[in-house]
């Protein structure tokens, strides 16, 4: 039987009033009731919970996550306070980072001792690892409703959607693991976003799904992969932890991280089943400070050479000319496919008794006689001070095009022939500002002892300023000067997770000034 709360530390904290818990239940089933095709959801949910049920009893059950951040995105947070306190020695500067070794380092922490953040988050890691230890099938049921599409998403965001039910079933049955997230999004669409199967072999993980991944050390947006989009269905191998290799032959690396996937986009494009090759790996080969390496390339699809030679022209970088000609000057050949690739960093040290993280991103597309020109850049800093964690954060997408001092801009996340650019369901894989973006944004985070746990940010942000060839995340007009204020408060109640937030933009548009706010609530239910 379960006997532990998802959501809390203490089990006091479990005590609420009956007239709140009642209250949030009918708010619950008001709300799964009115959403169309309700029926239709929970007939999926219901089937394939019986599979993975039967998953479940094919062997002995163990933890019901291999990784730390998929159901509640704020472990992973708790997880980055620990290596930036030098606690845990791991690679967390990709989202998610597998539990294995992690685990064993974290039962061996004297928490009392630690100062009172990493105190905090260790608790919370320490509380979550027993919990999800004990139990062999998790469930959980979401309902995420915004009075307008959250504009820019840092970590967790909800892809623009409006509204959003899902129910989620994940199991670990020996080498398997496997979840489930049936989803109604929008005028009642539905889909199987973050739901995965995976098998463990070894030290490593093979895994089919359609997962949030976030690549980089930044707190707020990523150059090169975030979960500012809706999630890519691929096909993939990952180490199965992140922490230093057994084997001699690697432990110069220290703790490391890598991954290989392919997939496909599933939205309408212009160039309809164009494919996605991304890699990534992280090594933290000296004390405090963690290297990135990125890269993807869009390939194939509708009118394009997709087949397995085509891949392999893609992955070892051959070139074709311009406008698919059979011969052209030199001058004029391209790489085929459409290439991103860069790297990122993060150094921690420690000031004053409390970490002081400095980290940096570059992303470049496309590239001349092998150098790469279209080099997009990310900047931060981040601390602490009591309870809360501050960052300051700047990137920079508006960048000049094939280099040489070339004024044009109108090319990052673009392509000549994957016209609808590097997105997904119009919305950018990688920067939540899309292409042609200047921003800098001030933040502070905050967490409880009990498991709650704020945000508030503050940014400027230009976009487009030349009014050419305007990104999908403009609205209204082909520029914007935005003052933006975001945020949210989130409070575990029982196996309730309650997080509520706003996103208040005060906007430039030429001639014209707007001030637009978004509200919003994310209610999260734990089945136990």
């Amino acid at each position: 039987m379960h006997n532990q709360v998802p959501f809390k530390n203490f089990e006091h904290l479990n005590q609420n009033p009956d007239w709140m818990q009642s209250c949030l239940y009918f708010a619950c089933y008001l709300s799964y009731a009115t959403i169309p095709y309700y029926r239709l959801v929970k007939g999926i949910v219901v089937r394939l919970h019986r599979i993975l049920g039967l998953l479940l009893l094919a062997a002995p059950a163990s933890m019901a996550s291999p990784w730390i951040g998929t159901n509640d995105e704020s472990l992973h947070q708790d997880l980055t306070t620990l290596v930036e306190f030098q606690v845990i020695d791991a690679v967390a500067i990709s989202y998610p980072v597998p539990w294995r070794g992690i685990d064993r380092q974290l039962t061996a922490i004297e928490v009392h001792s630690l100062p009172e953040p990493a105190k905090r988050a260790a608790r919370r890691l320490l509380h979550y690892l027993k919990h999800r230890q004990a139990d062999g099938l998790y469930q959980m049921t979401s309902l995420n409703i915004a009075s307008d599409p959250v504009r820019f998403e840092s970590v967790a965001g909800s892809y623009g959607q409006k509204e959003q039910l899902s129910h989620q079933v994940e199991v670990v049955s020996g080498r398997w693991s496997a979840k489930l997230s049936a989803n109604m999004i929008d005028e009642g669409e539905l889909n199987l976003d973050n739901s995965y199967v995976a098998m463990h072999v070894g030290g490593w993980v093979l895994k089919a799904g359609a997962t949030d991944q976030f690549w980089g050390p930044a707190n707020d947006s990523s150059l090169m992969l975030s979960t500012n989009a809706r999630p890519i269905p691929t096909v993939g191998l990952f180490r199965g932890s992140a922490v230093e290799s057994e084997s001699p032959w690697l432990s110069w690396l220290g703790p490391w991280y890598a991954s290989a996937e392919i997939g496909q986009f599933r939205d309408p494009r212009d160039v309809d089943g164009a494919k996605l090759w991304r890699a990534r790996f992280t090594a933290k080969p000296l004390k405090g400070l963690t290297l990135g390496m990125s890269w993807a390339a869009m390939w194939g699809g509708a009118g394009q050479p997709d087949s397995l030679g085509d891949l392999l022209d893609v992955l070892t970088f051959q070139t074709q000319c311009i406008d698919d000609l059979p011969t052209c000057d030199e001058e004029l050949n391209t790489t085929t496919g459409n290439h991103l690739a860069g790297f990122d960093l993060s150094y921690s040290f420690m000031l004053l008794q409390r970490p002081v993280t400095l980290y940096a991103q570059r992303i470049g597309e496309d590239a001349k006689d092998y150098k790469v020109t279209d080099n997009a850049n990310l900047f931060g800093i981040s601390t602490y001070l009591g309870p809360l964690k501050f960052y300051m954060e700047s990137s920079d997408t508006n960048i000049a095009c094939n280099g040489d001092g070339n004024p044009a801009t109108n090319c990052f996340y673009e392509h000549s022939t994957y016209t609808s650019g590097y997105r997904h369901y119009r919305r950018a894989v990688g920067s939540s500002y899309d292409s042609d973006a200047d921003q800098t944004t001030v933040g502070v985070q905050w967490r409880g002892e009990s498991g709650q746990s704020a945000m508030l940010k503050l940014a400027q942000i230009e976009l487009n300023p030349d009014g050419l060839k305007p990104s999908p995340v403009l609205t209204d007009g082909v520029s914007e000067d935005i003052k933006l204020v975001s945020g949210y408060y989130q409070q575990p109640l029982g196996n309730f997770l309650i997080k509520v937030g706003a996103e208040y933009q005060d906007r430039e548009l030429g001639d014209r000034q707007e001030s637009d706010v978004a509200v919003f609530v994310d209610l999260r239910y734990v089945w136990l």
